[in-house]
């Protein structure tokens, strides 16, 4: 599904579906230099202002989730769980934002929470979470529809977690 965005820019910017190739051509512009582990979707935004090919300007990754997560545990109570059923949930029931990129020049327009936002509606599962250090600085999860939970493991230079439930 495309989506055109709203914008003030001449052209127009379109949100759709995108593939790992899409990532790579901007992961320059991210703070960790690796890939994403997994790939489980790529959405992406092109910028078309009418004067030749559709620019690729920003791009968001979902990924399968990690099993052990201390911050996810609190956050859905399976502290407890033994291993084999935290497996089978987390399989089931969760992916990740693993990568959100807005290429510099198109920043500041909300195109970080536009993919969010559509990550979370087209994820097969009923939690999508992620790990972010950006977010102690940008709320882009949160106007994307995620709810900060906490910093993980209580660390205040550390990543906050951040977890959309389809079911709220």
């Amino acid at each position: 599904m495309t989506t055109a965005l709203q914008t003030f820019l001449p052209g127009e910017l379109r949100l759709t579906r995108g593939t790992p190739q899409d990532y790579r051509a901007l992961e320059r512009f991210h703070y960790r230099p690796k890939s994403p582990a997994t790939w489980a979707g790529v959405w992406v935004v092109q910028y078309d202002d009418g004067t030749s090919a559709a620019r690729l300007v920003a791009v968001a990754v979902l990924s399968y989730p990690t099993v052990n997560s201390s911050a996810r545990d609190r956050a859905l109570g399976m502290g407890d769980w033994p291993a084999r059923r935290k497996l089978a949930f987390v399989n089931q029931h969760v992916r990740t934002i693993s990568r959100v990129i807005v290429h510099p020049q198109f920043r500041s327009l909300g195109l970080a929470s536009q993919l969010v936002r559509r990550a979370c509606a087209e994820a097969p599962t009923r939690y999508v979470e992620a790990f972010a250090v950006m977010g102690r600085v940008h709320p882009f999860f949160e106007k994307g529809g995620m709810t900060r939970q906490a910093a993980v493991d209580g660390r205040m230079d550390g990543p906050v977690y951040y977890l959309f439930d389809r079911a709220s």
